[in-house]
């Protein structure tokens, strides 16, 4: 196993000493051979370039120079800087067989399949990486640099009727369109918190999930990913329950944390009527989504407008964690549910650090006791304490998810 192992190292080491080599042009910070070619051939559909991210933080681009008429493809790998090298490329073999596309030596884990949105996604070394990548032009990508170049969905700011400082709030949404015209139905998921709000900086980030949008695009849904007021570029204060020395952080009150989760609620609200105003949304109910804080305001959500939506995708959701913040704030929230009768699909990860299993039970309680149409699906997340980050694991939950949607059509 050891002596596998070196020589799968060695290769690579000579594979990136080779690349390093040659000249090398920069898209953003993944390099790329000076004589990479996009073919405009269309006889396989993976032919030409790819870009997107492995685990939504690496840049990553794929082109695919060549195919055989025996599926044998000529392929350019390469991928931005990480904390471990600056960047690197090489060209290898792949197979491509029917619409997936697999490097085809045994020395490099990486494996593509077409998707129904037109996209591709990726897998690396057994479900150890993951990724999202659409089709771009490289010609463009080399000539016309630009920000996005990495990102599969499209930000774009809505207007909403919020007003701060005497004016309308516009709030940056991320969103993922389905081919054609729509109107399509719409789905929409909500951002988290920032850890302990103690870190303005991460206020900026801009939050989505390609993998679970790209699914939803398949299956017709218009994604969208609003950041609330003061997140992601929108404009406005984030104010979700901070203490009142803001360098605290969030507070562990429910007198001041509850009042936080309905100003994320208002904004919620906000996102779903500037979306609904849309041509290329239609005047169906909407399903619902969100990852930690983010369930929570999904569950919100639904329980304040019970009609118009379809049901709820809730990953990790809590508001306060285990071991910090007033006990009853997570219960309190989940009771509001209400009257909302649509299916309710949680998925939680074992070694969560801020959720655990036992934990979340308790407050998931308080949605069954009201009759909600909930079910509870547990995974166990690679490593240690990743539970919380069960959402960017989509071998996971996939199978679970595609099941649960088939009921909110």
């Amino acid at each position: 196993m050891l002596r596998s192992a070196l020589l799968v190292c060695a290769a690579l080491l000579l594979l990136v000493v080779q690349s390093n080599a040659q000249d090398k042009v920069f898209v953003g910070d993944v390099p790329l051979p000076d004589d990479v070619v996009s073919p405009s051939s269309a006889k396989s559909p993976f032919l030409g370039t790819w870009a997107g991210k492995w685990d939504e933080r690496k840049n990553h681009i794929l082109i695919v120079e060549n195919v055989g008429d025996d599926g044998r493809a000529d392929v350019v790998y390469a991928v931005g800087r990480d904390p471990h090298n600056s960047g690197r490329w090489f060209r290898r073999k792949a197979q491509v067989e029917g619409d997936t596309l697999q490097f085809d030596d045994g020395g490099f884990p990486a494996r593509y399949s077409l998707s129904a949105s037109g996209r591709i996604r990726g897998v690396f070394d057994g479900n150890k990486g993951f990724a999202v990548l659409q089709r771009q032009d490289l010609a463009e990508l080399l000539a016309s640099p630009k920000s996005d170049w990495f990102t599969i969905g499209s930000v774009e700011f809505l207007k909403t009727d919020l007003v701060e400082d005497g004016r309308n709030v516009r709030l940056a949404t991320v969103l993922f369109r389905p081919d054609g015209p729509g109107p399509f139905p719409l789905a929409m998921i909500h951002h988290g918190s920032t850890g302990s709000g103690k870190n303005p900086r991460a206020f900026d980030q801009v939050w989505s999930a390609d993998w679970l949008a790209d699914i939803l695009n398949e299956k017709g849904w218009l994604v969208a990913f609003p950041q609330r007021r003061g997140r992601g570029g929108s404009d406005g204060l984030y104010d979700e329950g901070f203490a009142e020395d803001r360098s605290k952080g969030y507070s562990p009150e429910a007198a001041v944390s509850l009042p936080g989760a309905d100003r994320a609620l208002i904004d919620a609200d906000a996102a779903l009527t500037a979306l609904k105003r849309r041509a290329d949304v239609n005047d169906g109910k909407t399903l619902l989504g969100g990852m930690s804080r983010g369930g929570v305001v999904a569950i919100l959500q639904a329980g304040h407008k019970p009609q118009a939506f379809s049901g709820v995708l809730n990953f990790v959701g809590g508001w306060v964690s285990e071991n910090w913040g007033d006990p009853e704030i997570n219960p309190t929230l989940f009771r509001r549910i209400g009257a909302f009768d649509g299916p309710v699909l949680s998925i939680y990860g074992e070694d969560d650090p801020f959720y655990s299993v036992a934990y979340s039970k308790i407050y998931l309680a308080e949605m069954e006791e009201l009759g909600t149409d909930h079910r509870l699906h547990v995974v166990k997340v690679p490593g240690h304490g990743n539970g919380h980050w069960a959402l960017f694991v989509p071998n996971l939950w996939e199978e679970t998810v595609s099941d649960f949607l088939k009921q909110t059509h």
